[in-house]
């Protein structure tokens, strides 16, 4: 029952954050456009004015960016963590296994391979062979 309501709190302060959020962020955007693009356009305090829409019109942008995003975070977060975080880690370790099997990545050193030369035909045969490959004789 608690968590039901606090869920429900929750979800109508996100609501709240975004219909703040949004339209601080569109009036920021205009205010600071129209404030740059006249900005020392006519005499000093005209431009102080326009300065000033300027700053105020970045800090609205800013706030609500800052709201919007705190409105969206924990979706994006849960999506991340359920969805996207172990996709992400299967095809890692897939791509790392067919690197590692192709022999693009892994280890720069090679093995020393010794050969045994069959002593029927003169064929060299790995160590660890029992017969020749080439004659059948065993080596």
């Amino acid at each position: 029952m608690i968590l039901k309501n606090m869920a429900k709190d929750y979800s109508k302060t996100k609501m709240i954050m975004r219909a703040i959020g949004i339209p601080l962020i569109i009036i920021g955007i205009i205010l600071s456009i129209y404030g740059w693009t006249n900005f020392g356009t006519s005499s000093f305090e005209d431009s102080s004015t326009y300065a000033m829409y300027f700053m105020l019109g970045s800090a609205m942008a800013v706030i609500g960016f800052i709201l919007t995003y705190l409105s969206v975070f924990r979706h994006v977060a849960n999506f991340y963590a359920t969805e996207a975080s172990p996709a992400i880690k299967t095809a890692s370790h897939a791509l790392g296994s067919g690197l590692k099997e192709s022999g693009v990545i892994g280890s720069t050193e090679q093995k020393e391979v010794v050969k045994v030369k069959c002593r029927h035909c003169g064929y060299l045969e790995s160590e660890d062979a029992e017969f020749c490959s080439k004659c059948g004789q065993k080596v």
